[in-house]
C-alpha cells in the first residue's frame, strides 16, 4: 500500500517545491555564471536529471550534461572544473556513489548543489542544498520522482535566465495531480485494463516516449520491474522502428507516451504503424496522451 499511498499524494509533494520555490529560483540565478552543468542522479534520479536537463535555455551559452554519478566518475568528471556546476539528485542525499562524485568534482574547483528529501549534511564538498520537505512509504520512487524532477527542472531554468511565473506552473501541476487521481472513471479504466493484462498471461512490456516523456517512460520501465518483477524496457520513441519493430505481434505490451509538440507527425505516424502492425496479433497498444491527433 506504500506506493499506492505515494502516488495518490503527488500533489502534495508538488507542494514540497512551492515551500521550497524561492531558494531554488535564487540559486538558479546566482550560478547563472557557469560554463557547464552536470546533473548526476542514479536510478530514478538519473531519470530525473534527464527531465531536468530538457528545461534550459537553447539560447544560452550554458551547456547541460545529465549522467550517471559512475559514469560522470568513469570519464574522470567530463571536463568539470571551478566553471562548471554539479547538481545532484538524490532522494535519501545518502547514495554513496552521488556523494564520491560530488566529492571528486568539488576536488577539481567546482560548484555543487543537492537536490533531495532529506536534509542537509555537514559535508565541505556540498556548496548547497535543496531539500523538499516530503516523505515517501514506499521503497520505490513514486512521488519523490516528481517532486524532484520539479525542483530541478526549475533550478536549471532558473539558471540559464529563463524567467517564468514557476509558482503558478507548479501550482497548475499539483491541481492537474489531484484531478486525475481524483478521477474514478479514469483510474478504473487503468485498473480494468492491467487486470485484461493480468488475465491474458501479458508479462512483457516495451514504453515508448519522446522529448519531456522519454525520462517518464525510462521511470515507468524500471517501476514495472522493481514492483511487478516483469521484464519492461523503455525506448526513444523513433528507436523502436530500428530493431524492436520487428516483436510487434508477439505477446507483449507497448505503451506509446506522449505530448504535443512539434514532432508530433512522425510520433502519430508510428502510432498508426503499430496499430496496423498489432491489428489482430497477441501485441497490445495502449497510446497515453493528452494530444487528440495521437489519441485517435
Amino acid at each position: 500500500m506504500g506506493m499506492l499511498n505515494d502516488i495518490l499524494t503527488i500533489g502534495n509533494a508538488l507542494n514540497s517545491v512551492l515551500r521550497s520555490l524561492n531558494n531554488i529560483i535564487e540559486l538558479g540565478r546566482k550560478y547563472g555564471w557557469v560554463r557547464r552543468v552536470y546533473i548526476i542522479g542514479a536510478g530514478s534520479s538519473y531519470y530525473a536529471s534527464l527531465y531536468a536537463s530538457m528545461h534550459g535555455n537553447l539560447k544560452s551559452n550554458i551547456c547541460i550534461y545529465p549522467t550517471p554519478p559512475s559514469e560522470f566518475m568513469a570519464r574522470d568528471l567530463m571536463g568539470a572544473d571551478s566553471s562548471s556546476l554539479v547538481i545532484a539528485i538524490s532522494r535519501s542525499g545518502e547514495t554513496a556513489e552521488t556523494l564520491e562524485a560530488l566529492r571528486l568534482a568539488k576536488s577539481r574547483g567546482a560548484s555543487t548543489i543537492m537536490v533531495t528529501l532529506g536534509g542537509p549534511r555537514n559535508v565541505g564538498y556540498i556548496d548547497h542544498y535543496v531539500s523538499l520537505s516530503t516523505s515517501e512509504e514506499g521503497v520505490e520512487m513514486t512521488k519523490s520522482y516528481i517532486a524532484l524532477s520539479t525542483a530541478a527542472s526549475i533550478l536549471v531554468s532558473a539558471l540559464t535566465g529563463i524567467e517564468l511565473d514557476y509558482a503558478k506552473i507548479v501550482e497548475s501541476m499539483a491541481n492537474c495531480a489531484t484531478r486525475i487521481i481524483g478521477d474514478g472513471g479514469l483510474l478504473g479504466l487503468a485498473r480494468d485494463i492491467a487486470h485484461g493484462w493480468v488475465k491474458d498471461g501479458l508479462s512483457r512490456f516495451t514504453i515508448l516516449g519522446y522529448a519531456h516523456s522519454y525520462p517518464t517512460a525510462l521511470e515507468a520501465s524500471l517501476k514495472f520491474t522493481e514492483t511487478s518483477y516483469v521484464p519492461a524496457v523503455a525506448l526513444g520513441a523513433l528507436e523502436f522502428r530500428h530493431g524492436p519493430v520487428a516483436t510487434v505481434g508477439e505477446r507483449q505490451v507497448i505503451i506509446l507516451m506522449g505530448q504535443p509538440t512539434g514532432f508530433m507527425k512522425h510520433i502519430v505516424k508510428l502510432a498508426e504503424d503499430l496499430k496496423a502492425l498489432s491489428k489482430g496479433s497477441e501485441t497490445r497498444l495502449l497510446v497515453v496522451t493528452s494530444d487528440d491527433e495521437l489519441a485517435s
